[in-house]
């Protein structure tokens, strides 16, 4: 059966409640009807041994000699709701009280043997106790005698109306405060319920909210950072999906574009057809490079680099530089201050090409002739590596806009080439080594790129140590 929650949990706690009161209650109710009993057979025992006495130590009453025959014994009990029966050896009842109590000849015969016995009877409802007469083999008879009842068990049919009244009202109430405390228990899984459904519809901003510090207040939390997680991942592929469909739109159209000129009349002239394969191959190489930077953004997005290698940062330098050297005639690369420092856990492959792009990035804006200065500084706690280059510098509003995707503009360097990923792949690239990539003007001339790391720099020996200061000279 598929009840609901929370009628569940008023269940398990009603059935919960009624095991432990009807056990209290049964308990209670057995332990006063034993002490009721026992105090009934003990008044009845007293009587009893005491009209023996009487008999046995000869006394007297109303001053008159007393034996079993002696009617004056059934006036002698304390209560006058008691009863009273003696009985000859063979069971013949001598004198009893205005009603017999009707003991069987079982009862007595078990009474002259022990010398004592207890029964009840009802109706009316008696509490017998019997006594022996004179030693065992010389008994001259019995002494019944019968302690009603009534009261007592009409006390005891009371309690027991009481506790069972007791347990169903403690039941029902139990189950009426648990389904009240369930329900507003569950009433956040209600709410979490209500945001997954709004989410699964499309509204990725909704969120539980849910305040409070317990369980539920943990898994809403949880949730909350998973619908966060779920909405940048949407997020992240939706804006994916549209800048390679708006980036790969211009190469697309060329390569088409020039696959329809060497079908035409480009075919025929040798000349046509080289200059339209060059800019087919340019084409094609350009979309090639913004898939790349395209997905390199969207698994740094999707998932950080776990970084456990040990990367020489000079040496990441200078290969970085080497390969920049190709990137244009004209402009020269050259290293500055370079100190020795070793990373200990970082990714050299991203570090390279955070450094690569950088570099390639003043290469761009740099005019004719001029240098682009790469160095390396290291302190106890950070690693700096700064590219400057004598371009036109930044315009003030463009200092942070240059790290956005596809942002292209750069005031005084014209158009640029890339689509505008280079610089937002070498930022994701540092912020997962903790760093930040930063970019200032010059004041006299051109602008610079910071990579700061935050590491425990660990100096090589002797062979290298020490910082390679001015390492003038053009690399390119």
């Amino acid at each position: 059966m598929n009840l609901p929650l929370r009628l569940r949990f008023a269940l398990l706690a009603a059935l919960l409640v009624l095991l432990v009161a009807s056990t209290v209650g049964l308990a209670a109710y057995l332990s006063f009807r034993s002490s009721v009993l026992n105090r009934a057979a003990s008044t009845a025992q007293t009587e009893a041994t005491r009209l023996v006495g009487l008999v046995e130590g000869g006394g007297r009453a109303d001053g008159q000699l007393v034996d079993i025959a002696d009617t004056s014994l059934t006036r002698q009990l304390s209560s006058p709701g008691q009863r009273i029966e003696v009985d000859r050896p063979n069971g013949a009842v001598v004198q009893s009280s205005s009603q017999a109590m009707g003991l069987t000849a079982a009862f007595k015969a078990q009474c002259l043997g022990t010398g004592h016995a207890q029964t009840r009877l009802s109706p009316p409802p008696l509490l017998v106790v019997c006594a022996r007469v004179g030693p065992a083999g010389a008994s001259v008879g019995t002494i019944a005698v019968g302690v009603p009842l009534k009261d007592s068990l009409a006390s005891l049919s009371t309690l027991r109306m009481t506790l069972v009244l007791g347990v169903l009202g403690g039941v029902a109430l139990a189950a009426l405060l648990s389904l009240l405390l369930a329900r507003r228990a569950l009433r956040p899984l209600k709410r979490i319920a209500a945001a997954a459904e709004t989410i699964r519809a499309g509204d990725l901003t909704r969120r539980i909210g849910y305040s409070g510090h317990d369980e539920v207040g943990q898994l809403a939390n949880v949730l909350d950072a998973c619908f966060t997680e779920l909405e940048q991942s949407i997020e992240r592929q939706r804006r994916f999906a549209a800048d390679a469909s708006h980036e790969l739109k211009t190469p697309i159209a060329a390569i088409r574009a020039n696959v329809e000129v060497l079908r035409g009349w480009a075919s025929a002239e040798p000349a046509a057809r080289e200059a339209t394969l060059e800019s087919l191959d340019q084409a094609a190489r350009r979309a090639s490079r913004l898939v790349a930077d395209l997905l390199a953004l969207e698994r740094i997005d999707r998932e950080p680099q776990s970084l456990h290698t040990r990367v020489r940062l000079d040496a990441v330098v200078l290969g970085a530089v080497r390969d920049a050297s190709a990137l244009r005639h004209g402009a020269a690369v050259r290293v500055g201050q370079l100190d020795d420092a070793i990373l200990d856990a970082g990714d050299p492959i991203g570090l390279h090409q955070v450094v690569l792009n950088v570099i390639a990035n003043a290469l761009e804006v740099s005019p004719h002739g001029n240098e682009v200065v790469v160095s390396l500084v290291t302190t106890d706690a950070y690693a700096r590596v700064t590219v400057s280059d004598a371009g036109p510098g930044i315009a003030g509003d463009d200092l942070e806009k240059i790290f956005e995707r596809f942002y292209t503009k750069r005031v005084g360097r014209g158009s640029q080439a890339g689509a505008g990923l280079g610089l937002a792949i070498a930022r994701a690239i540092a912020e997962e080594h903790g760093g930040d990539l930063t970019a200032r003007n010059n004041p006299g001339r051109g602008a610079s790129f910071v990579l700061r790391l935050p590491l425990r720099v660990t100096r090589p020996g002797s062979e290298s140590s020490g910082a390679r200061s001015a390492q003038e000279g053009a690399v390119a």
